[in-house]
């Protein structure tokens, strides 16, 4: 346990010493109600008081640095300055005995220097956060209301004091008194709100908020002390004023020590309308106070009538200011609202709005950057930023000032070139986009390659409000046969997106419907051909008796709209239920399941989860699965290749896909963690011919043998193939020749039969 420092200890014993001082003071008064006790019995407590606090404030100086080190000093002082003027008030009060609040010159003095030097150090202190002109003035307006407001109300409450016979002299100097200690007061509340984030502990701050308070409101009681003579407004006043500026100023030495002297008082601008609202709390006491006045009296003394008069006209200037802001920060909001905080660009609202103004030709391109989220997880959030940047300014620069361009969504950008612009006419406007991407892009220290893909579309007249949508479907359209590339709109591109819609659509109630089905391709072992495992495929048969409906159809679909998710959580489902069939059937002998995991569903944090818990559900032991996935899915890194090191920590094996056919490369054999290579059909159907056309088949045999990596033939259809396959060292192949996929009634009579055979 780490213990205070010194000045921490000293400064919560001279808090705990100031709040004895204050519960003596309390106990002693009290007391003095009911018995006779010593008009003197209370000034040791005060002076004991007063020093403590001195103390205190001057102990938080010596902790404190810059401004916060200038601000106690002089808070410090102020309370010697009023130890000194209490200790001659004290010598007037027991040298005229039952005297009503008599005071000196010379203490009146001291009193005022006090305050003058504490209200100093509130308006010294500097405050970081920066306001604009608009603001400051508004923030001086603030605090001209509720000083004008504090004056009149304090100058009706001074006029009710009883003042001592041939004692004008006296009377006034109290009055000012009273007066200067509620504007102290004032001027804490409102620099409490000037301060922001300033140098000075904002709880501490806070704490001394209502010490300006304390006088005035002792002043107003001083009736009620006359009574007994061992009460006074000083001997009540200071043990609790000394009770506040010892707790905050050891709330200023703590945070001193920890290293965070200036927490903010308010936390940010958003705040700052709580400050506001001072000023018309302070207005409507006053207002009551006025009407209180002229019913009781039946008229309203001209000082306050003026007063009213000046309050009234601050009123006014401010709402009008409050008036004239509002207008400017809406204005900015609806700015704000249409164009986009990284790339400085219109947003798509803004986009949309300048389309729809468009009566006569315009030509949109849709632009969206290629592999940018494998950049951005690769690189970090601030590279895909200055990337995004660097991408806008691209664009803009290769369209010209006369086109509108816009940051659509994440890191797609739309152009608006109107009609009679130089790439407006055919395929100029995309294809300009995309060769201006040749070009790598300057990030920081680094040139970045970001290649571009573009759907384009033009129109003229009622089609050019749909020229966004249209423009984004031949966008989708060119994504899908790769990237680097440009596609125009045509009208065939709205039956192919009704088509998929419909298809999306279709495929939802199909899988609520049941309408699914799991085939299995077996994996056999080499030479004999026993079944070593299957592939579970999927396979769709419409309830509307339409034929069935090809994966190379609704899968892409699939992918696009993310359903693949709830449909691979069904297929692995499915899959492991039937092989723990199996097992449960055959024991050993049962085949291993191997199921597709799609680049889509690699991207699910929660993929791992759900393996987990469907083996546990099917009480099926991890090793039983391979998951296979694609060389593309993983070849970028980033979440993808997390989530297969995940799965593998599960036990499932992991399966490359058609390796050699997508972003094949040697070093994935060594980042992701693979224990199956399925080697594509195309490398397969090379074999029996020359040496070289065997090559890459012969060489993936025996990486996969040195890796310890089990290699899998696909696509085999002869059986020359497969004697071909073994004499390189294949051990596991899966094709035509051997089986078709089937359903999982046909597996269990395979494997029933060769149980029977065995």
């Amino acid at each position: 346990m780490r213990l205070p420092s010194r000045p921490a200890r000293t400064a919560s014993l001279l808090a705990g010493a100031a709040g004895g001082w204050l519960a003596a003071t309390v106990l002693i008064g009290v007391l003095g109600t009911l018995v006779p006790v010593p008009s003197w019995s209370l000034w040791p407590l005060t002076f004991a008081a007063a020093a403590t606090t001195v103390g205190a404030c001057w102990l938080a100086a010596g902790t404190g640095t810059g401004a916060a080190r200038a601000f106690w000093w002089r808070l410090g002082g102020a309370v010697a300055l009023l130890g000194i003027g209490t200790g001659g008030q004290a010598h007037e009060l027991l040298s005229h005995p039952g005297a009503f609040l008599t005071m000196t010159p010379l203490s009146g003095g001291f009193y005022l220097a006090a305050v003058t030097l504490a209200v100093l150090a509130l308006l010294l202190l500097p405050s970081r956060r920066r306001r604009t002109r608009r603001a400051t003035v508004a923030l001086w307006l603030d605090t001209t209301v509720v000083a004008v407001a504090s004056g009149l109300i304090m100058l009706r409450g001074v006029a009710l004091l009883p003042v001592p016979v041939n004692n004008g002299a006296v009377a006034t100097a109290l009055r000012i008194l009273v007066l200067a200690a509620a504007c102290a007061a004032v001027t804490a509340v409102v620099k409490v709100g000037m301060s922001g984030t300033g140098p000075v502990h904002g709880p501490a701050l806070w704490m001394l908020s209502p010490v300006g308070l304390l006088g005035p409101a002792s002043m107003l009681m001083a009736p009620v002390f006359q009574r007994w003579p061992h009460l006074n407004a000083i001997v009540v006043v200071i043990p609790p004023l000394a009770v506040l500026l010892t707790l905050a100023a050891r709330a200023q030495i703590r945070a001193n020590l920890a290293g965070r002297p200036d927490t903010p008082v308010v936390q940010d601008d958003a705040d700052t309308p709580g400050i506001s609202r001072i000023p018309y709390v302070a207005v409507g006491v006053t207002v009551v106070m006025l009407l209180a006045v002229t019913l009781l009296t039946g008229s309203l003394p001209g000082g306050l009538a003026a007063g009213a008069v000046v309050l009234i006209v601050l009123v006014l200037v401010r709402q009008h200011a409050a008036l004239k802001d509002n207008s400017l920060l809406a204005g900015q909001l609806a700015d704000q609202a249409r164009h986009d905080d990284l790339t400085g660009l219109p947003n798509r609202r803004a986009f949309t709005g300048t389309l729809r103004q468009h009566h006569e030709g315009a030509t949109v391109a849709v632009c969206d950057l290629d592999s940018f989220a494998a950049l951005n997880d690769r690189l970090g959030d601030a590279t895909g930023d200055e990337i995004l940047r660097q991408a806008a300014n691209r664009i803009a620069l290769t369209v010209g000032g006369s086109a509108h361009v816009a940051r659509l969504l994440g890191d797609e950008f739309g152009v608006l070139l109107p009609a009679g612009h130089p790439l407006a006419d055919g395929d100029r406007l995309a294809v300009a986009l995309v060769q201006a991407f040749q070009a790598p892009l300057p990030v920081g220290e680094h040139d970045l390659l970001v290649t571009v893909t573009v759907g384009s579309a033009a129109g003229s007249g009622e089609t050019v409000p749909d020229l966004l949508r249209r423009a984004e479907l031949a966008l989708q359209a060119a994504q899908r046969v790769g990237t680097n590339r440009q596609q125009r709109y045509t009208g065939e591109l709205d039956a192919s997106a009704q088509h998929h819609a419909d298809l999306a659509a279709a495929l939802r109630r199909g899988l609520e419907n049941g309408e699914f089905r799991l085939f299995y391709q077996p994996i056999v072992e080499l030479p004999l051909g026993r079944i070593s495992a299957v592939e579970a495929l999927i396979r769709w048969f419409p309830d509307s008796g339409g034929a069935p409906v090809s994966p190379a159809e609704f899968i892409p679909v699939a992918e696009q709209t993310g359903m693949i998710v709830d449909l691979g959580a069904w297929i692995l489902d499915t899959a492991c239920a039937d092989a723990a069939a199996w097992r449960h059937r055959f024991g050993d002998a049962a085949p291993r399941i191997s199921v597709n995991v799609s680049a889509r569903q690699l991207l699910d944090p929660e993929l791992p989860a759900l393996v987990a818990e469907v083996l546990r559900r099917h009480d099926l032991p991890a090793q039983q699965v391979t998951l296979e996935i694609t060389e593309t899915a993983v070849f970028a890194g980033g979440p993808a290749l997390q989530t297969v090191h995940a799965l593998r920590g599960l036990g499932v094996g992991i399966a490359l896909d058609d390796f050699g056919t997508g972003h094949s490369s040697l070093t994935l054999l060594r980042t992701c963690p693979v224990t199956t290579l399925k080697v594509d059909k195309s490398f397969i159907d090379e074999l029996n011919g020359s040496p070289q056309q065997e090559a890459i088949a012969a060489s993936l045999s025996g990486i996969a043998s040195t890796l310890g990596l089990r290699a899998v033939a696909e696509g085999v259809e002869t059986q020359d193939q497969a004697d071909r396959l073994h004499v390189l060292g294949y051990r596991f192949a899966q094709g035509y020749h051997f089986a078709r996929p089937q359903p999982a009634t046909a597996i269990h009579e395979s494997l029933l039969a060769t149980a029977r055979a065995a």
